[in-house]
């Protein structure tokens, strides 16, 4: 049987298209030009679009601390993961401690840079921290982790196991990388947790950046720094390849972020990603795993494969599961985006023949 040619996107983690670009336009067509703008930009990013960031952070991101001084402005929150990643591992063994379902944009940065991912076991909590002082005695430093809305797993660690997270960190001297593009999205429903960065800023990166909120296109992100030494190293990356990077959308994404706009925005995007939870569940199954204001649903599947397969038949497109787990793995289940098909009346045409394949 020949695949349809995918009609359904339930593949690509995008916000539902509400009026982003609007908002942006309305900023950006009050920014004035100063003739030093248009000079080599400094590699950390504009001073003020940091300190805007940093205290957005300390609304929506359990950032209360975020030091606008340790923060580097990136293209987008992948980008910041990079630069944390190669800060990280440095000169040492070139291997990474990861979630067993993760983010498959950091597997792809990782093996592009030669480093080797190392799955810590999960349970309902995010990473178990007695399977990552396992892995770690083998002689890996650095962890990679997303405690808030988990990318695919949907998972949220309670403040309990952050710290667990935490101290068996400091016991073991390792690394953190945080991942967190998800915690604005979490703030409307609840008051956010404290971030990893928060509980041990002195050996945590804090990776986040715009794109789920507004749209990736942007590639606005920011990566926290531990320390001056990582923050140094970041720098000189980016003097290296870039000369520094782009001043204008940071502003602009700044001055929305300090005028209440970008909150308002946020506001409404929460209820849309709501619904579309509770839509996808009513129509799914109970068993469908979505968390409130997330942008995606987790489904549990002992065949992960064999259900991407009769989806794409059915001209129905999800990411494909084996990317989220270690080569050779079955991965546990697949992940619904929820907000690629702007429509929701396609958006419930798509679950439904979901809930038929299954």
């Amino acid at each position: 049987m020949v695949a349809m040619e995918p009609t359904f996107d339930l593949a690509v983690n995008l916000p539902p298209r509400l009026d982003a670009a609007a908002l942006l336009d309305a900023h950006l067509s009050t920014t004035r030009f100063r003739p030093d703008d248009l000079a080599y930009p400094d590699t950390s990013g504009p001073l003020a679009a940091r300190e805007a960031i940093a205290r957005w952070l300390s609304r929506v991101a359990g950032l209360p601390s975020a030091d606008p001084q340790a923060m580097t402005t990136t293209l987008g929150a992948r980008h910041a993961l990079g630069l944390a990643l190669a800060a990280a591992v440095g000169g040492g063994a070139p291997s990474v401690l990861v979630e067993d379902h993760t983010f498959q944009g950091f597997r792809a940065i990782a093996r592009g840079a030669g480093i080797r991912c190392v799955d810590v076991a999960m349970d309902r909590h995010g990473m178990r921290p007695d399977a990552m002082a396992e892995a770690a005695a083998r002689g890996t430093r650095a962890v990679y982790l997303q405690p808030t809305l988990q990318n695919p797993t949907t998972v949220t660690m309670p403040l309990s196991r952050r710290q667990e997270i935490v101290d068996a960190a400091r016991a073991l001297d390792l690394v953190l990388i945080e991942g967190d593009v998800y915690s604005p999205l979490a703030s409307q429903a609840h008051v956010p947790l404290p971030a990893l960065a928060s509980l041990a800023p002195e050996r945590t990166f804090h990776a986040g950046g715009i794109g789920k909120v507004l749209g990736p296109g942007l590639r606005v992100g920011w990566l926290l720094h531990p320390d001056a030494t990582a923050h140094a190293s970041t720098a000189a990356t980016l003097q290296r390849d870039h000369d520094g990077l782009p001043a204008l959308w940071p502003c602009v994404v700044a001055r929305c972020m300090d005028d209440g706009s970008l909150d308002a925005h946020l506001t409404a995007l929460a209820r849309a990603t709501t619904a579309r939870g509770e839509l996808a569940r009513r129509i799914v199954g109970e068993d469908l795993v979505v968390s409130g204001t997330g942008l995606h649903a987790w489904l549990p599947d002992a065949d992960a494969p064999r259900l991407e397969r009769r989806l794409l038949d059915q001209g129905v497109r999800v990411a494909a599961s084996a990317h989220f787990v270690a080569e050779g793995r079955v991965p546990a289940g697949i992940r619904l985006a929820l907000g690629a098909e702007g429509d929701i009346a396609r958006l419930a045409e798509a679950l439904r023949i979901v809930a038929a394949a299954r």
